[in-house]
C-alpha cells in the first residue's frame, strides 16, 4: 500500500507528468533550428539567398550555425564577413562592428579586408546619434574612417570612408556651433567666443566656420572689444569672402 497520495490523486499526478513531458517534447521540436542537418556549402548558399532577399536575421542565424559546426570549412572567412554584413543589414550595428573587427583580426591579409574595414567605419557612423546627444561614436567613426582612407588609399572603400568622415566632422562642428549659439543667445559672451573659436579653428572646412567667425565678431562687439571684433571680421572676410556671413557683415556696413 502506497502511503502517499490516494489512488485517484496518484492517477492524476501520473497523467499530469505525461502531459508535461509531451509539451516539453513538442516545445523542443518546435525550437529546433531550421538549418539542422545542412552541411557548410548548403548553409552558406541558404544564408546568401536570405541575405539577398533582405532576411538579414535569418542569414545571420544560418551563418552562426555554419561557423559553430564547420569552423574548419575553407570558406569560413567569407562566411564571417557575410555574417557582419547581415548584422549590419539588420540594424545591429554594435554586433556588426564586432564581427568586422573579428574578421580583420583573423584575416588582415584577406582580399576583402578593405571592405571589412569600411564596415567598421559604416557601423560606427550608423551608431552616431543626434547632434544633441553624446558624440563618442561620432568621434570614433572619424578616427576609424580616416584610418581606412590611409590604409586603403586609392580604393573605392577609401573614397567612401573619406565621405563618411566628412559627414561626421560636419556633425561635430554642428554640435559645437549649437553650443556657441546657446551661450550667445543668453549673452554669455566669453563662453560663446570659446566655442565659436573651437569651430573656426578645428572645423575650418565646414559651413559652420564662417558663421563662427561672425559670432566671434558680434560677441566682441557686445562686450566692447572692438579690436578683437575687427580681427574676427578680417579673418572672416579674408578666408570666406563669398560666405553668407561675410555678406551680412558687409551689408551691416561693418566690413570692407
Amino acid at each position: 500500500m502506497n502511503p502517499g497520495y490516494p489512488a485517484p490523486m496518484q492517477t492524476m499526478t501520473r497523467r499530469f507528468s505525461v502531459f508535461a513531458l509531451t509539451l516539453a517534447l513538442v516545445a523542443c521540436g518546435s525550437t529546433a533550428s531550421p538549418y539542422q542537418g545542412m552541411d557548410a556549402p548548403v548553409l552558406y548558399a541558404t544564408a546568401t539567398q536570405e541575405y539577398e532577399e533582405g532576411e538579414f536575421r535569418n542569414a545571420a542565424e544560418a551563418l552562426d550555425r555554419l561557423l559553430l559546426s564547420f569552423g574548419d570549412w575553407d570558406r569560413v572567412p567569407e562566411a564571417r564577413l557575410l555574417l557582419a554584413h547581415a548584422h549590419f543589414g539588420a540594424g545591429d550595428f554594435l554586433t556588426a562592428r564586432a564581427e568586422y573587427v573579428r574578421f580583420l583580426d583573423r584575416y588582415s591579409g584577406h582580399p576583402e579586408a578593405a571592405l571589412a574595414a569600411l564596415g567598421v567605419c559604416r557601423s560606427l557612423s550608423s551608431l552616431s546619434p543626434e547632434t544633441q546627444r553624446d558624440q563618442t561614436f561620432t568621434g570614433d567613426a572619424i578616427t576609424v574612417c580616416r584610418n581606412v582612407v590611409i590604409d586603403y588609399s586609392g580604393s573605392p572603400q577609401s573614397a567612401e570612408a573619406a565621405e563618411i568622415s566628412n559627414v561626421m566632422r560636419l556633425k561635430l562642428a554642428g554640435k559645437e556651433f549649437a553650443t556657441a549659439e546657446f551661450y550667445f543667445r543668453r549673452k554669455i559672451w566669453d563662453s560663446a567666443i570659446k566655442y565659436y573659436e573651437f569651430v573656426a579653428n578645428l572645423y575650418a572646412e565646414t559651413e559652420y566656420a564662417p558663421r563662427a567667425l561672425a559670432g566671434i565678431y558680434w560677441s566682441n562687439v557686445a562686450i566692447g572689444y572692438q579690436d578683437l571684433a575687427d580681427e574676427a571680421k578680417e579673418r572672416l572676410l579674408a578666408r570666406y569672402p563669398d560666405s553668407e556671413a561675410a555678406a551680412l557683415i558687409r551689408a551691416d556696413g561693418s566690413g570692407s
